[in-house]
């Protein structure tokens, strides 16, 4: 039984020019905080802990 094959959209014009001035910006940010040592150690966040203890219980999954 064959899928249909979807189309993947695309951006063109001023759109694309806003994305990618966006996600260079955004890279451009990480880099900047990576160099200065400012990135968050995420294995710290309560959020990320809370995370890790759910799916250590066999029984969630």
């Amino acid at each position: 039984m064959a899928r249909p094959i979807k189309v993947i959209p695309t951006l063109e014009g001023e759109a694309a020019a806003t994305f990618l001035k966006r996600a260079e910006d955004a890279e451009r940010r990480y880099r900047e905080r990576k160099e200065a040592g400012k990135l968050r150690d995420i294995t710290k966040d309560p959020k990320y802990q809370a995370m890790k203890k759910l799916f250590a219980n066999p029984l969630v999954l």
